[in-house]
């Protein structure tokens, strides 16, 4: 990806994320508002092919628990050209409106309960040592380690995966085991 960038787009217009610099991740509401996201954004890439960018790519869509992420990956020399300022406007009503600033800290708020529960639930399963979630509500791996949690032992295995109901599939078994694995 040296002279690509991937413009995250689940539940938000291309135009918002052609400035973006990387990939993100975004939680849907529910299952209808993520095939939502994804069906708008193939819409969206057909429709900018169909107004003068005929290699414009399909999107790459990853689902992770009950989150679904829907980037493309744009050649950013393409970005700054008249043809695709003018698809761009063309097509961009096909996209929903991104989440408000409100509904993304709703969500964000979300999010960090039940990575709290998580941890709680581990601690409750006697890994007394697990940490809670860091301020972006995200539980990192090497701060896991850090607190003194050993991953690879089979406790920890045991409660963590046991654990993974309290998430709604933020979390899951096989995330959980990639990561003790190194392979996350």
């Amino acid at each position: 990806m040296t002279k690509r960038m991937l413009l995250a787009l689940l539940l938000a217009p291309v135009a918002a994320g052609c400035g973006s610099k990387g990939p993100s991740t975004t939680t849907g509401t529910s299952a209808q508002n993520q095939q939502d996201g994804v069906s708008a954004a193939y819409a969206f890439s057909r429709c900018m092919r169909a107004h003068g960018l005929p290699n414009f790519p399909d999107p790459k869509v990853s689902v992770s628990g009950n989150s679904t992420a829907v980037g493309i990956a744009v050649n950013p020399a393409e970005t700054g050209s008249p043809n695709f300022k003018s698809a761009q406007k063309a097509c961009q009503g096909i996209l929903p409106a991104p989440a408000s600033p409100a509904e993304q800290a709703a969500q964000q708020r979300a999010h960090k309960q039940i990575m709290l529960a998580f941890a709680h639930c581990v601690r409750g399963k006697g890994i007394q040592n697990f940490p809670d979630p860091n301020a972006q509500g995200q539980l990192p791996l090497p701060t896991i380690t850090a607190a003194g949690v050993d991953i690879h032992s089979q406790q920890f295995l045991n409660a963590a995966t046991g654990c993974v109901g309290v998430t709604h599939g933020a979390i899951t078994a096989a995330q959980i085991r990639a990561g003790v694995n190194g392979t996350h």
